[in-house]
């Protein structure tokens, strides 16, 4: 993901090495399915593998969200594509990297998930740590099901 994000490569760089018959290839060309020039870190491409492996559809990476009236909320890194369902992935770079600080950088972040909230979403923030474990995989499901019977029922 990182190659691609940077421009140093294409899928198409990357899977023309990978020849049949040898052991892992089949892997090798799922990895490059679910990589993607949308993630902004490591851990989001992570979380995405995570998602596949957990059997979660439909999730978008960064994607600018708004209120009802049209108010720009913020953007983020994962959201669902019909559920009112966001992914956060947080590293330390992401506030002690900041230009304006850390203070001003987790200001910020719980202002846009207060918003995401009121804005009737559910907000779920992991921390590396959290990508392996497959308790909040399996809630993040869970919410999805949830919110989508709720438009459906």
């Amino acid at each position: 993901s990182q190659a691609l994000r940077a421009g140093k490569v294409d899928r198409s760089d990357i899977t023309e090495r990978l020849v049949k018959g040898k052991r892992g290839r089949r892997r090798a060309l799922l990895a490059v399915e679910l990589s993607s020039a949308e993630y902004e870190s490591p851990a989001e491409a992570v979380c995405a593998v995570k998602f596949h492996r957990f059997g979660i559809t439909g999730m978008v990476p960064q994607v600018e969200t708004f209120t009802e009236s049209g108010r720009f909320i913020g953007r983020n890194d994962f959201r669902h594509k019909c559920a009112a369902v966001a992914v956060e992935v947080h590293g330390v770079g992401k506030f002690y990297l900041s230009p304006d600080g850390p203070d001003e950088a987790s200001k910020t972040s719980h202002q846009r998930n207060m918003d995401l909230l009121n804005a009737g979403f559910t907000v779920f923030n992991l921390s590396f740590g959290d990508l392996f474990r497959p308790r909040i995989f399996a809630a993040i499901k869970r919410a999805i099901e949830t919110a989508n019977q709720r438009k459906t029922g």
